[in-house]
């Protein structure tokens, strides 16, 4: 996904294998199914873009599944594939209301390996509200201190595209062009 774009998907079904969901913008999916064909790395793997204004630039997904595509994928990975890992330091993602099948790594999120100590800062945001299903395991996530467990304030500036995209300027954009059901109104 282009830097600064924003982008919506609903109803939609997404096949990946590694680092399937990412870019520099915001990706704001819902009511869709993410079906992981191995996994390698992470569902999402966001580049965070540095800017002169708060930013949420970043992939939200809600009101979803993930969903292993068959079940030698599910057997041979079941617990190893990883929510997402940050591609830098300013990497957010947030899966909201989303099912979670036995393929999801316990504790949900993992750092990049590629750097000493991961590339996990105090901008970077691995996040999960109200996920359930065989692969959310809320005490493996908390053990890890990787996976941030958002409770219903700590969402509410992520749960419609509303209230995450922005101009490149920092402002609120049009989005009369997003259907009212893919807003979440």
């Amino acid at each position: 996904m282009g830097k600064l774009a924003n982008v919506v998907m609903y109803d939609c079904i997404v096949a990946g294998q590694t680092d399937f969901l990412y870019g520099f913008g915001t990706l704001f999916v819902r009511q869709s199914t993410l079906l992981l064909r191995s996994c390698g790395g992470g569902i999402t793997a966001w580049k965070g873009t540095n800017t002169t204004f708060t930013n949420k630039y970043g992939v939200y997904i809600t009101d979803s599944k993930v969903l292993a595509t068959n079940t030698t994928v599910l057997r041979e990975r079941k617990g190893k594939c990883s929510l997402g890992r940050p591609w830098n330091a300013l990497h957010r993602s947030v899966f909201m209301n989303t099912y979670l099948d036995a393929s999801i790594l316990p504790a949900g999120y993992t750092e990049w390996g590629g750097q000493p100590g991961g590339n996990l800062g105090v901008n970077t945001t691995l996040a999960v509200y109200e996920t359930y299903g065989p692969g959310n395991d809320q005490k493996a996530q908390k053990v890890g201190k990787i996976t941030a467990i958002l409770d219903a304030a700590a969402v509410q500036p992520y749960l419609r595209p509303v209230d995450v995209f922005m101009t490149p300027e920092g402002g609120q954009p049009n989005v009369q062009w997003i259907e009212p059901v893919a807003l979440g109104a």
